[in-house]
């Protein structure tokens, strides 16, 4: 078995600038997530703690320092990429440093948080269709590369080899000697594939026996930021699909559930793709007795404080009582505003938002749900209607939780069209009209699995 020290770029010196700051970060031990496990050691490298905030920063500076010594970004031209965040804010960060403008394409949804760093750090920001996610930011990086090829630098994180080698060359080697060559088990979401590919292809020839584990969401539309569902998304062209010798699926509420209990139990306030790889980890831990897993945790939570994962947030009441995070709580009047707009729009279905901060709502914004025909007798959400109410949650300062919609003359209970539209994490409020009148007003969430949806309380806030 080969030894091998870290790359001596992923050193960090006293009084070097913040682009060689970045690697060399932290393993740590998961001691109490793994006390049940048969003799597993699990480990998480803490990438939050590189400079930018995340592991994209690896891949970042190298695709940076070998775009400037070739060349690529010389005479003055703007290095522009796709990203969903974490890379655009290493990109930013870089180009503030480093005196390259910065221009990113970014979906509408990503988190506000990412968006004010990128703000603060200088980039200009493309927004795209927050329903195409990552692929739609791909497509518009792509189409300003090809129109304006002499004003930028087209980066193509998901396609630059530079990408996977920054992780060959240092978040490999880092793994190796914290572990002092034992890891047995490599567990990395699949994003660009960068982190999984480069760690992979260098760990397998330090230790060929190391078993190589890849994460992506189990289904196409998820919650998970910065992983792809590889078989219905636009496919990496450095991912290397014959690296992994298992490749597991995880579901968005699974990859909540382990992310709270990873801040809860371990202290390590980790962002959701951590939440996913480590759900991936405990699975192969709980088969592989003996093991030495390491999970790459690739930023931190902080940049999620206006996302999904606060809705999973489990009760801290040791009583056995459900506390207010368990249920759906509205606000003042927002009981009577959907109400009067399901008997407005009677015998046709309504439609709306709900806009709130954590489980509770603050405002149920109207959606028409009418097409130029005239009204629809479903409830469906078009993509510019999703897009006015993520605005007016930002402008509220909170997001968008869940959607509330009528049922004329039937009873306030999902169908199976609600079910074959539903999307995970959101909460479904539906009310029941008969003869004008609204009566029965119940919250719904889709299952895990999708086979159903689970009825949640309401509570009044007035």
């Amino acid at each position: 078995m080969a030894s091998v020290a870290p790359d001596e770029r992923s050193t960090p010196l006293a009084g070097t600038s913040i682009t060689d700051a970045i690697g060399a970060t932290p393993l740590v031990r998961l001691a109490s997530l793994s006390r049940d496990l048969p003799n597993v050691e699990l480990y998480a490298k803490l990438e939050a703690r590189n400079p930018g905030g995340s592991v994209k920063d690896r891949a970042a500076r190298r695709i940076v320092l070998d775009a400037e010594r070739s060349g690529a970004l010389a005479d003055g031209r703007i290095l522009l990429d796709a990203t969903s965040g974490n890379t655009g804010i290493a990109y930013a960060m870089l180009g503030a440093a480093r005196g390259h403008a910065v221009t990113l394409c970014m979906p509408e949804n990503v988190s506000p948080e990412r968006t004010r760093i990128l703000d603060a750090l200088g980039a200009h920001i493309v927004v795209t269709s927050p329903l195409e996610g990552s692929d739609g930011a791909i497509r518009e990086a792509r189409r300003l590369a090809r129109r304006f090829p002499d004003r930028y630098f087209y980066a193509d994180q998901y396609g630059n080899p530079s990408n996977w080698r920054a992780h060959y060359d240092t978040t490999a080697p880092e793994i190796f000697a914290q572990t002092a060559g034992r890891i047995t088990h490599l567990v990395a979401g699949l994003g660009t594939s960068g982190t999984f590919v480069g760690t992979g292809r260098r760990l397998r020839e330090l230790r060929p026996d190391v078993r190589l584990v890849s994460v992506q969401p189990a289904e196409s539309f998820h919650g998970l930021d910065g992983l792809k569902h590889m078989a219905s998304a636009i496919v990496p062209t450095i991912y290397d699909r014959s690296l992994a010798d298992e490749n597991l699926g995880i579901e968005t509420e699974d990859a909540h559930r382990t992310l709270w209990r990873l801040w809860r139990e371990e202290g390590v306030f980790a962002g959701i793709s951590s939440g996913a790889a480590l759900a991936a980890a405990l699975r192969v831990a709980a088969r592989s007795p003996g093991a030495v897993i390491v999970c790459i945790c690739p930023d931190g939570g902080e940049r999620y404080l206006s996302s999904g994962v606060w809705n999973d947030r489990p009760s801290t009441d040791r009583g056995g009582r459900r506390d207010a995070m368990d249920m759906l709580v509205l606000g003042p009047g927002i009981d009577e505003a959907i109400r009067r707009h399901a008997a407005d729009d009677y015998p046709h279905e309504c439609c709306g938002a709900l806009i709130g901060r954590g489980s509770r709502i603050i405002e149920a914004f109207a959606l028409p749900n009418t097409t130029d025909e005239g009204p629809r007798r479903r409830f469906l959400v078009r993509p510019a209607d999703y897009r006015a109410a993520e605005r007016q949650a930002s402008i509220l300062g909170a997001e968008l939780l869940g959607f509330y919609h009528s049922h004329p003359d039937h009873p306030a209970v999902p169908s199976q069209y609600d079910l074959d539209h539903a999307w995970p994490s959101f909460a479904y409020v539906i009310v029941s009209v008969a003869n004008g009148e609204a009566r029965d007003l119940r919250s719904w969430r889709l299952c895990a699995d999708r086979s159903g949806f689970d009825e949640e309380d309401v509570r009044l806030d007035d």
